[in-house]
């Protein structure tokens, strides 16, 4: 039995490259890693495309299958009616959160993998605690195992400036646009 066969397989939902870059370094070891692209949230097609690529990018790097979600920015702008005017990191945030997650949770038990995550866990942005607790409970539901808890943030800058990736400046809604 070779190495590759005895890992698990994980599947990491993937917001953008940069915070994927560090986690796939931690993670690699022990499981097979497909990346899960799914950002409704993101404000522009050109945005989502800019982060699509850099993804793809890194797949290709690390040699990871890569599978895109549907991209339907205005069912996500219909998800978070109401939340417009939200502060960061507010309700709007956690509809966002747990509608990722649970999008990628069905893509892994579609795809019989036991295993997901989410690279919105290594950003210094994100309450950690919140996503891994909306996690934890979607995980319960759908019989998968949800992984809260990792390292590989310090080395994702350095993988990021090597494959030159493209480094967003926003979350990627329109309501965490700064300018």
């Amino acid at each position: 039995m070779t190495l590759e066969k005895e890992k698990s397989k994980l599947i990491l939902h993937t917001c953008c490259a940069i915070c994927a870059a560090g986690l796939i370094e931690s993670l690699k070891e022990r499981f097979l890693i497909t990346l899960f692209f799914y950002n409704p949230n993101i404000t522009s097609q050109e945005e989502y495309n800019k982060r699509k690529e850099a993804a793809i990018i890194l797949a290709k790097h690390y040699q990871l299958d890569f599978v895109e979600g549907e991209y339907k920015p205005e069912s996500w702008l219909t998800l978070v009616v109401g939340l417009e005017n939200e502060p960061e990191g507010g309700k709007r945030c956690l509809v966002c959160f747990k509608d990722r997650l649970l999008k990628t949770a069905q893509f892994a038990k579609n795809s019989q993998v036991d295993n997901f995550t989410t690279t919105l866990l290594a950003s210094h942005l994100k309450n950690k605690q919140v996503i891994a607790e909306i996690g934890q409970k979607i995980a319960q539901k759908n019989d998968l195992n949800f992984l809260a808890s990792f390292g590989g943030q310090l080395r994702a800058k350095e993988i990021t400036q090597e494959l030159g990736l493209y480094c967003q400046k926003y979350c990627g809604c329109r309501y965490s646009f700064r300018g």
